[in-house]
């Protein structure tokens, strides 16, 4: 069947495939389930678009841990942006994690444009923006929501700034080193793709491809360099020893925030980074419970009531800045342990 013979698909069914799929994947009661079935069968289109969300995500996954991916040997990753921004977000991610040099910016999940490349520039990202762009050496930079990186290429050296946020650096072979900068020391590099994430307490550093050089600045002032190698990541704190990535962690440039065994409060706090409307916890005992699960970063009401079915919670929603999880009238799960 041809494109033009496929039946056309509302904007509004990718929105709810996409949402099914992340509640799903954030695991559902029977009652849950069974409205997922009923949802499922009410329109041919609900089982298309559903099949064509989950089909986008888990190619997402297996191509990034697969032998190609690890090699980088695909010169383009597939886009699949004739129907749906969130199937678009997926197949950015299997591009992104892959270091596969795109061009695209994804705003407020609207279109994908260009991004010019500079010698010197400033690049900065709004609240739920994930934009992609090439440096003027033909590397690639993704930046995270809330992101600040200032350039400065010189005929002698590649130096970058990561001054808030996140961002993924996917580096082309030059002679010039590449150097990011962040607090607490310098990360440098040459034909390799690396996170680095100046939201916590330390600046965190994880080799995706490639190995890196962590040059950590020491309590007695002096500096001390570390090998980070791909697979691990790291703080650049002076003691900080490598550990194994996150591999969930690693997947935000997709648009989705993936969690494994997470504490509710800190996916809460990265859900709230994503968006102006915050999701808050009614009582303190939840942010100790465990969640595992793959959510729309742009969507705080899907995650607010998947996280309320999973848990036997309420969301009071009355507030148009927030969404509250309140424990429901039963025996809270926080309570229960």
């Amino acid at each position: 069947m041809t494109d033009a013979e496929r039946p056309s698909i509302p904007r509004s069914v990718h929105d709810a495939a996409g949402a099914w799929l992340a509640r799903r994947q954030a695991g559902t009661d029977p009652d849950g389930e069974k409205a997922f079935l009923a949802w499922l069968d009410a329109d041919p289109r609900h089982r298309a678009a559903y099949d064509e969300a989950a089909r986008a995500w888990r190619d997402s996954e297996l191509l990034a841990d697969s032998k190609v991916g690890r090699s980088r040997k695909l010169v383009r990753a597939p886009f699949l942006m004739r129907h749906s921004t969130h199937v678009g977000a997926v197949s950015l991610g299997v591009a992104a994690i892959l270091g596969v040099g795109t061009l695209t910016m994804v705003r407020h999940a609207g279109p994908f444009d260009l991004v010019s490349a500079a010698d010197a520039a400033t690049y900065r990202t709004a609240v739920g923006e994930i934009r992609t762009v090439r440096l003027a050496d033909g590397s690639t930079l993704t930046l995270d929501t809330s992101t600040l990186v200032r350039v400065h290429f010189t005929p002698d050296r590649r130096r970058l700034e990561l001054a808030e946020g996140r961002a993924r650096f996917s580096v082309a072979q030059d002679r010039r080193s590449f150097t990011v900068a962040v607090s607490g020391g310098e990360i440098v590099a040459h034909q390799t793709v690396f996170d680095v994430s100046v939201v916590g307490a330390e600046p965190t550093v994880a080799a995706i491809e490639g190995d890196i050089a962590l040059q950590k600045e020491g309590r007695d002032g002096g500096v001390a360099t570390q090998s980070l190698v791909a697979g691990k990541a790291s703080s650049m704190g002076a003691d900080a020893v490598p550990r194994a990535r996150s591999l969930a962690e690693a997947r935000w440039v997709s648009g989705m925030v993936a969690l494994d065994k997470t504490p509710l409060g800190s996916a809460v706090a990265a859900i709230n980074r994503y968006n102006h409307r915050q999701v808050q916890l009614g009582d303190p005992g939840l942010a100790r419970l465990s969640l595992t699960g793959a959510f729309r970063a742009r969507d705080p009401q899907q995650f607010a009531q998947a996280i309320a079915t999973m848990f036997g919670l309420v969301v009071d929603a009355s507030h148009p800045d927030r969404l509250i999880l309140q424990p429901s009238r039963k025996k809270s799960p926080a309570a229960r342990k």
